[in-house]
């Protein structure tokens, strides 16, 4: 319906309309070019995971601060924290947002140890037989035995396993009330405490 005092649309539909018709007659088609472009990609780039380690921070607002979800980039404070460089931790997968502040100690400690968590589990292959790292590199020892590609099988299986997402975020519900407070705020009541 028409708000407020507007004309009512009775459209007549001429000037070549049928030009302007719009059919979505290549959504399977495009959507089967997707599926190919994301397959290609993550054959590129095995055994990476296809998305960047990113942090765990809450939705905006009042109303969605108590859902975590997965945010742009970890900050610049939480990166040094582990002793990471910035240039270093880009070329591991580690996603950085100079832009996002830490306004709490808690999300800021949970960053850390998703951080930490990240680290102890990678594994840095050598581009090539000859570029091996002899030494640590900002705090991580690359000690991957020297190999020759193609991997062998048990390091094949390991890097063509699927990565859906890096390090999901773990949904941590907080009890505010317990239930020995509830009992006793359902038996008072807050109209008699009032009018005594």
């Amino acid at each position: 319906m028409v708000k407020h005092n507007n004309v009512i649309p009775n459209v007549h539909l001429r000037k070549h309309w049928q030009r302007n018709v719009r059919v979505w007659l290549n959504q399977a088609g495009r959507k089967h070019r997707r599926l190919e472009a994301r397959r290609a990609r993550a054959a590129a780039i095995a055994p990476r995971p296809l998305d960047t380690l990113r942090p765990s921070v809450r939705c905006q607002t009042i109303r969605y601060n108590h859902r975590p979800r997965l945010g742009k980039g970890f900050t610049l404070a939480e990166i040094k924290s582990v002793g990471l460089g910035l240039q270093f931790a880009r070329s591991v997968g580690i996603a950085i947002d100079h832009r996002r502040k830490n306004r709490s100690q808690e999300g800021f400690e949970a960053n850390k140890a998703r951080l930490t968590n990240y680290l102890s589990k990678l594994v840095l292959y050598p581009r090539h037989e000859s570029h091996l790292v002899t030494k640590a590199k900002t705090g991580i020892v690359n000690d991957t035995p020297k190999v020759r590609f193609p991997f062998t099988q048990d390091q094949q299986t390991v890097a063509t396993a699927p990565v859906v997402n890096v390090l999901p975020t773990l949904v941590k519900r907080v009890r505010s009330v317990s239930k020995l407070q509830l009992e006793s705020l359902r038996k008072s009541s807050a109209y008699r405490s009032i009018r005594q």
